[in-house]
């Protein structure tokens, strides 16, 4: 049933895929991405680490943007799961947006989704505890 989901998000003009992960990084399903789940954890590692910058320096962020490789990035951030779009076009953003919310939403009402998220549930700061901070971290640590 979460293809449907991914299946309107990749429906959007430029998106090249989608995935969903916990808040730990753990991948638990894409659409259109030939990367491998080692990859994608390691795309969603640095967006759920800004988050747990942001949310630390108090700053509760629902979205993350990245530009990549001439690519758009987009880490829409729920409670318990984090779900990651990479588009060719930034036009399509509105509806990209209102795409993701709606998609996410129903993704989370699965039921073997909804249980990983919910074992996997942690602090955003747990994340900030492992591994080192790159020079783009430490200055949004700076920041606070």
């Amino acid at each position: 049933m979460i293809e449907r989901w991914f299946q309107e998000i990749q429906n959007i003009p430029s998106v090249k895929g989608s995935f969903i992960t916990t808040m730990r990084g753990t991948v638990m399903g894409k659409h259109g991405i030939k990367e491998s789940d080692r990859q994608l954890q390691n795309m969603a590692l640095r967006i759920l680490r800004i988050h747990a910058l942001m949310h630390q320096s108090g700053n509760k962020l629902s979205e993350i943007e990245l530009y990549w490789n001439h690519l758009l990035i987009i880490g829409k951030i729920s409670q318990n799961a984090l779900l990651v779009t990479i588009c060719e076009d930034a036009h399509v953003i509105s509806l990209l947006r209102i795409t993701m919310n709606v998609s996410l939403s129903h993704i989370l009402q699965e039921k073997k989704i909804s249980k990983k998220v919910r074992s996997h549930a942690t602090d955003p700061g747990h994340l900030l505890k492992k591994g080192t901070f790159d020079e783009e971290e430490r200055a949004l640590l700076a920041q606070k």
